[in-house]
């Protein structure tokens, strides 16, 4: 039994340490990963040499410092490749890129973090950065406010904490109040703007995806330089996104989208 529970509690740790680097912008020594799973810098190092002997994690040769490896990128794909999600999204966001000129995405929420799960650049001058499995902010980005938009005010306190909530750039809406009125229009309209919220010179507008029962279950977004914005190129592109969503969607089985909006609306009424 002790030997049982101690295979389960270095598990255990394992996960916890690719949950860190996975989260990190930047790899971490030993030191920094003993420190925030709370272990001694011995047990952290050999499980650390565990995981970079199966491929899972990698040790930069000059740094000495750690990040997720090649293994678990094939885990991961292979997890994408076998999605419905992905394999009904992807052909969307492919186009959204290569005819419409838009940076696309596809993202689910985890807990209190946006995490990507598709990504495709477009030919234009914005250079994508979150990578699949990269985690973003729900309140800053159009994929996180569209994953919002159905969920009761409770809820979306709870998600995002405190306020003030975390600045990304001037225009980031940090307070509740003006975030809610937002979301109840993005309900409506079915579609979120991102107007430099989350990163300066990004404009993007996002939709929520739902499922049979017409809950929320991911969101796409397009993204485009702010200096190509015009009120006829939004609502060109709010038109896109919205199709977009409402196509994948039904390709999971949900309603038509104005059957669907209109039963929040009265749902809300």
């Amino acid at each position: 039994m002790k030997d049982t529970q101690k295979a389960n509690q270095s598990v255990a740790r394992a996960l916890q340490i690719m949950q860190v680097l996975a989260e990190s912008e930047e790899p971490f020594g030993v030191r920094g990963i003993s420190r925030l799973i709370g272990v001694s810098p011995a047990i952290a190092q050999r499980l650390v040499c565990a995981l970079a002997d199966s491929g899972f994690v990698e040790q930069d040769a000059l740094t000495r410092k750690y990040r997720v490896g090649l293994r678990a990128f094939t885990v991961g794909s292979a997890f994408l490749s076998g999605d419905i999600l992905v394999r009904e999204a992807k052909p969307e966001l492919q186009e959204l890129s290569d005819k419409h000129g838009l940076n696309s995405y596809l993202a689910v929420r985890r807990g209190k973090s946006v995490v990507y799960l598709v990504t495709c650049q477009s030919s234009g001058p914005i250079t994508i950065k979150s990578a699949p499995g990269a985690l973003s902010y729900l309140h800053s980005t159009s994929l996180g406010k569209a994953l919002l938009c159905d969920l009761p005010i409770e809820e979306i306190q709870r998600l995002l904490g405190p306020e003030p909530y975390r600045k990304l750039t001037t225009r980031t809406k940090i307070r509740l109040a003006p975030l809610l009125r937002e979301l109840h229009s993005a309900t409506r309209n079915g579609t979120v703007v991102c107007d430099e919220e989350n990163l300066v010179g990004v404009f993007a507008i996002g939709a929520p995806l739902w499922d049979a029962n017409g809950q929320t279950i991911a969101a796409i977004s397009g993204a485009l330089p702010r200096h190509d914005v015009t009120k006829s190129r939004i609502k060109a592109v709010e038109k896109l996104i919205r199709e977009a969503a409402e196509r994948i969607s039904i390709r999971m089985g949900a309603p038509m989208r104005s059957t669907a909006l209109r039963r929040k609306t009265l749902k809300g009424s």
